[in-house]
């Protein structure tokens, strides 16, 4: 995890709060949310403004997006999420660690739940 949260936006930023959305570490409205606070950010695209409503198939956001955006990770950060998805409550679909081992991951690695808060500064964990 190589990105500062700061108040520009980057692709990072954008891409690892779409990880957060497929791991089920956030709801779709909390995405949405994101996006609604995101657009205040320096260099927030337009695509943003599209994305503060998006309602479709969650695969369908790439369309709006009109690029995949990549955070630089390791697959443990992402099992990381996936924890934090547990300890919210959320079962995420198709998991590929069990929830035992998705919070260990988290529990190994506090920068991602550092990570988590900051960017989504409204909801608490």
């Amino acid at each position: 995890m190589n990105f500062k949260v700061t108040g520009d936006y980057s692709d990072e930023l954008l891409a690892f709060v779409l990880t957060c959305l497929f791991c089920g570490a956030i709801e779709r409205q909390e995405f949405n949310a994101w996006c609604a606070q995101a657009v205040s950010l320096t260099k927030a695209p337009d695509f943003l403004f599209g994305l503060i409503d998006f309602n479709y198939e969650i695969f369908k956001i790439y369309k709006v997006i009109g690029y995949v955006p990549h955070w630089e990770h390791f697959d443990a950060y992402e099992y990381a999420l996936y924890g934090i998805a547990v300890g919210r409550g959320f079962e995420p679909y198709d998991m590929p660690v069990s929830p035992d081992e998705a919070l260990a991951n988290l529990d190994a690695l506090p920068e991602v739940k550092r990570m988590f808060v900051e960017v989504f500064d409204f909801i608490s964990l």
